[in-house]
């Protein structure tokens, strides 16, 4: 009986003995394998894997995602407070000045609406009414929207360019 518990013991020992050297033998792949499967390049391989066993699966997560994210783009925002702009009347007076100046500008009134932004030095002398001084009283005589935009057709009522009406941005008009 004692032969048979020396037998495996020995057998036992030998299996250790295998099984401790493939050990030693795997941390070496291991850390050979490493660089090359680890980090990306092993969800890559998951991904690709997953496209080509179960593509539904896979392209559904895609537009999946494409959902949640414009979804997000959809309700996202819109929490700020908004400037609430003056109720204006045609035929009140307001004051002239341009907001995008430091300290207040000078406006330009011009022949038509929507002509503000023009590039070409020409157009816009030719279109050009006058410019007014800032802080000038104006009577408001017309609105309109261009592009978005609302200008104003105002006619000053003081200074050089008393008489003359022209469109301006709505912006520049001020209680």
């Amino acid at each position: 009986m004692s032969n048979e518990n020396e037998k495996p013991t020995q057998e036992t020992g030998e299996e250790e003995s295998k099984a401790e050297a493939t050990q030693q033998e795997a941390p070496q792949t291991e850390e050979t394998e490493a660089p090359e499967k680890g980090g990306i390049g092993k969800y890559v391989a998951m991904v690709t894997s997953l496209k080509e066993e179960k593509p539904l699966v896979f392209y559904g997560g895609i537009v999946g995602i494409l959902v949640i994210l414009l979804a997000l783009l959809y309700f996202s925002g819109g929490g700020g407070e908004q400037v609430k702009a003056p109720a204006i009347q045609v035929g009140q007076t307001y004051k002239l000045i341009n907001p995008n100046v430091t300290g207040g500008g000078d406006v330009l009134l011009l022949q038509a609406p929507g002509r503000m932004g023009a590039t070409d030095p020409e157009l816009r002398d030719k279109e050009q009414i006058c410019v007014v001084k800032a802080g000038t009283s104006a009577r408001l005589q017309e609105q309109t929207v261009v592009n978005y935009v609302k200008y104003v057709k105002v006619e000053p009522l003081e200074g050089d360019c008393r008489g003359k009406s022209g469109w301006t941005s709505f912006v520049n008009l001020k209680q």
